[in-house]
């Protein structure tokens, strides 16, 4: 195949199943994905792909082109990592990618504060609780909470993230045991395990929230029980640790890279800033003063 854009186009086609999804992957409309997938289609003595109930899917010839857009799609990934590697003065770009709740509670003043300390370095802020690919450079370093990062990033494990049993006083004031109600997130159908550690596992699920500042609000404003971060409750002056236990830990947290930046000056900066900050903020997050 003579032009790279083809393989892109089946690279998308493959990921995304549908038109729809290859077109926003290629910054394309649905009528021009369309078109080029008829054009390669018609180009060979065989289709590359057959249209199904389930979407696009490749064909046995398609397969085979696909093996080769994958290799040179890792190749062109390796040489945009080596070009950015390249770049070592305290300028340029990053991206970080960090999990909302960690940015907004323990880093949003202290980003500002390197901004303005680096001028001459763009720092981009992806808030999401998903790890992303920093193999296909969408982000340079991630500070995610895990206790199965990718093996082959680089970087540092701090400390645990710590969890506590919490609730307002105003529920727990005008609330007997026996009506005491939990709020949980949306991804667990069934009864958390954990609640049967709590001292009140009987108790009725009140609400799911699939945001996790957005339970702790709940819980903040009178609505139930919730297991929360204690670096994220102790920001609500309202909560208060429901039981005698001690905090448990949940997830480590990690400052990570891909292997091929870790030597960039400006990457090293952030990371070892990040470390600093974080660090301090260690009896906070792991629960030693909620």
């Amino acid at each position: 195949m003579e032009n790279w854009d083809d393989y892109r186009v089946i690279l998308a086609l493959y990921r995304g199943k549908s038109l729809r999804q290859a077109a926003l992957t290629l910054n394309m409309n649905h009528s021009t994905v369309c078109r080029r997938v008829a054009q390669l289609n018609r180009k060979y003595a065989a289709p590359v792909f057959d249209c199904s109930p389930k979407g696009y899917l490749l064909t046995a010839f398609g397969e085979s082109l696909l093996a080769s857009a994958q290799q040179i799609e890792a190749f062109a990934l390796r040489d945009l990592r080596a070009t950015r590697s390249a770049h070592i003065a305290l300028s340029g770009s990053i991206t970080l990618s960090v999990p909302p709740a960690i940015a907004q509670f323990l880093l949003l003043g202290h980003l500002l504060a390197f901004q303005q300390r680096y001028p001459q370095i763009s720092l981009n802020v992806h808030t999401s609780y998903q790890l992303v690919d920093l193999d296909s450079s969408e982000a340079d370093i991630v500070v995610r909470a895990s206790n199965t990062p990718p093996e082959h990033l680089v970087g540092r494990r701090l400390f645990a993230i710590a969890v506590a049993y919490y609730a307002s006083r105003d529920y727990l004031s005008r609330t007997t045991s026996q009506d005491y109600r939990w709020i949980t997130a949306c991804s667990q159908n069934q009864r958390p395990e954990w609640l049967a550690d709590t001292p009140w596992p009987d108790a009725a699920i009140a609400l799911k929230i699939d945001d996790l500042v957005l339970r702790h609000q709940a819980a903040a404003a009178g609505k139930g029980l919730i297991r929360g971060a204690c670096y994220i409750a102790n920001a609500f002056p309202e909560l208060i640790r429901i039981d005698n236990h001690p905090p448990e830990p949940f997830q480590d947290l990690w400052v990570l890279t891909h292997p091929d930046l870790r030597q960039i000056a400006r990457i090293k900066l952030l990371m070892d800033f990040l470390t600093e900050k974080l660090s301090a903020n260690e009896s906070l997050i792991t629960g030693k003063e909620c």
